[in-house]
C-alpha cells in the first residue's frame, strides 16, 4: 500500500489542479461573453465587417530574468561589440556575463534570447546567416549586404 503522505500530497495537488481548471473555465466563459458583446458592437457600427479577419493578439509571458525590452537591448549591444555578427550561444554568454547571473541561468538566458533573436529577424533587424557549434549565426541587417 502507498505511503499515506504520498497519497495526501497527490490528493492536495489534484485538488489544486482541479481548482485551476474550474477557475480558467469560468474565465474563458467570461471572456467569450465579452467577445460576443464586442462583436455585436462592431456589427452595430459596420454590419458588413468580417469578424473572421480579426487575428488574435499573441500574449507573451514576461521574463523573470529581464525587464521589458532589456534582453533586446542587451542583444543589440552584444552584437555591436562583436562586430555585428555572432551566434546565439556567444550572444547568450555575453548577456549572461553582463547581467552577472548564476551559472545555472545560462540555459534560461539562451532560451529567452532565442525568441528575441527570432523576433528581431522577423522584423528585419537581423539576418540569419548560418549555423555553428554554438547555435545560429546572426548578423545585423544593415551589415548583411
Amino acid at each position: 500500500m502507498a505511503e499515506s503522505h504520498v497519497v495526501s500530497g497527490l490528493v492536495a495537488k489534484r485538488s489544486e489542479v482541479s481548482g485551476l481548471i474550474s477557475h480558467y473555465q469560468h474565465e474563458i466563459a467570461r471572456l467569450q461573453g465579452d467577445m460576443q458583446h464586442l462583436d455585436a458592437t462592431i456589427k452595430l457600427f459596420d454590419p458588413e465587417y468580417d469578424l473572421r479577419t480579426i487575428r488574435p493578439k499573441q500574449v507573451r509571458q514576461s521574463s523573470r530574468l529581464f525587464a521589458n525590452g532589456e534582453c533586446h537591448r542587451l542583444m543589440l549591444e552584444a552584437l555591436r561589440e562583436m562586430g555585428g555578427q555572432g551566434s546565439t550561444g556567444e550572444i547568450a554568454q555575453r548577456i549572461h556575463a553582463c547581467k552577472g547571473f548564476e551559472e545555472d541561468a545560462l540555459k534560461a538566458v539562451h532560451h529567452g534570447l532565442d525568441a528575441v533573436l527570432r523576433r528581431a529577424a522577423s522584423s528585419g533587424l537581423l539576418v540569419k546567416v548560418g549555423r555553428n557549434e554554438s547555435g545560429n549565426l546572426w548578423k545585423l541587417a544593415d551589415l548583411a549586404q
